[in-house]
């Protein structure tokens, strides 16, 4: 019976989801397969199919839109019903049989014609049912059999449950906190249900107290900027009314006061950014014009200390769905750290290109400076708030950052589908590269 459920559970026709390896390949191998067909004829066909499959024992067949095969191969008659049901969607179809597992994948080549690539594997079980039916088996073996399947359905239905736990912890790692154990989970009733349980209460526990810290940090800021308002004007005009040996005074509280009002616009800035950003904020963002205006900008305060900064960028680079402001943010705070960093007389370089990945596209910011870097060893906490690295002359003291920047720029990109890493350079200095979703500007 166990034997039965088994098969019948594997046999049949399916479609493969598009996060699998499998689906992940088929259009390079398709678009490889018909290249090589049409530029050289079923002989090229054949030596990249040699090439490809070796001696593995899998078969691959490249059938056109007559639904003929290529090298004039007839198509086994377990995999007909899958290449006549190929979808037209660009998904892969995948059949379990008895004796073989295949694959149909349809395309069209670049050159406008339609083909169907079909991946045919045969499968030992085939052999071994045959061997069964012919009595060539001992009983002992069938029952072997069926212990084995039934310690692997077994161990499925143990490790699945747990790798759908595994999988929803890597999300809350990466700060996702609205993810919960797959609901199949809890609807059982075992430990693993109960583990689910204490893994979506300990979820929700540690969702409200990031949302009270979130809450609090945002408060806190929104109201000391008032206070500190007033006492910039209060400054103004006790420093109409003192006597001028006050002055030395009064530039050393205005100071102070400029410092803390600097760090509570941060603060705000990235509660804002941590409690996410609105739909309605977002527009499509002309990325090489907003690096150029930071660029500017920032040679702009840099020659002031004897540095500069140089941009090689490509143009037409847009962001769909971003939010400028934050974007801003996180450039700015890149570029304005590596200003600070780097050596006096040499210069900032700020890169900006984009990269192919498949069908998509993506724009990598890279801005390296030439100061002293950063031990290897904190590398990882750059990024975290109110963490300060020593200035190149060994007082952390005389660094007037507030740590709040490039933990900015982490939240800005995180909300807009990008990662953010540096790395120490090849001698010295430091490179922050950042990665995002992008598209060409149309022209």
């Amino acid at each position: 019976m166990l034997f039965a459920i088994f098969l019948a559970s594997r046999i049949g026709t399916r479609l493969v989801p598009s996060t699998d390896v499998v689906a992940s390949f088929a259009p390079r191998v398709a678009d490889e397969a018909a290249h090589a067909y049409e530029s050289g004829g079923p002989q090229e066909f054949q030596q990249f199919e040699r090439g490809l499959i070796g001696k593995s024992g899998i078969e691959l067949y490249l059938i056109d839109g007559y639904g003929k095969e290529v090298l004039s191969r007839s198509i086994p008659p377990d995999s007909l019903s899958i290449v006549r049901a190929a979808r037209s969607d660009g998904r892969v179809l995948s059949r379990y049989g008895l004796r073989s597992h295949s694959s149909s994948y349809k395309f069209t080549s670049p050159s406008g014609h339609p083909y169907v690539l079909l991946v045919r594997a045969g499968l030992q079980v085939g052999r071994f049912l045959d061997s069964t039916a012919g009595g060539g088996l001992p009983l002992s073996g069938v029952e072997l059999l069926i212990v084995t399947l039934f310690c692997f359905w077994l161990t499925h239905h143990i490790v699945a449950p747990i790798q759908g736990i595994q999988s929803a912890a890597r999300k809350v790692a990466a700060g996702d906190l609205t993810v919960r154990a797959p609901v199949e989970i809890s609807e059982r009733r075992d430990e693993l249900a109960a583990l689910a349980a204490d893994f979506d209460v300990m979820v929700e526990r540690m969702g409200a107290f990031v949302r009270s810290h979130k809450d609090l940090l945002s408060t806190v800021s929104h109201e000391l900027r008032s206070p500190l308002t007033r006492l910039i004007v209060s400054l103004a005009l006790l420093r109409k009314q003192s006597p001028p040996e006050s002055e030395e005074l009064l530039q050393r509280m205005e100071h102070d006061v400029e410092r803390v009002d600097t760090l509570m616009g941060q603060l705000l800035t990235f509660a804002r950014l941590e409690t996410g950003l609105s739909s309605a904020e977002r527009d499509n963002v002309n990325l090489s014009q907003l690096v150029e205006e930071v660029v500017a900008d920032g040679d702009f305060e840099a020659r002031s200390f004897g540095k500069s900064v140089r941009l090689q960028a490509e143009a037409g680079v847009v962001i769909e769905k971003a939010d400028q402001q934050a974007l801003r943010s996180a450039c700015e705070n890149i570029v304005r750290n590596a200003i600070r960093f780097t050596a006096p007389g040499s210069e900032v370089k700020v890169i900006l290109r984009t990269e192919k990945i498949g069908s998509s596209s993506q724009a990598v910011l890279s801005v390296r400076d030439h100061g002293p870097g950063v031990p290897g060893e904190l590398l990882p906490q750059i990024f975290e708030p109110f963490f300060r690295a020593k200035e190149p002359s060994g007082d952390p003291r005389a660094n007037k950052g507030t740590g709040l920047g490039l933990a900015i720029a982490l939240e800005a990109i995180r909300q807009h589908r990008g990662t953010i890493i540096a790395s120490n350079g090849n001698p010295v200095g430091l490179e922050v590269k950042i990665t995002l979703p992008s598209h060409a500007a149309q022209s």
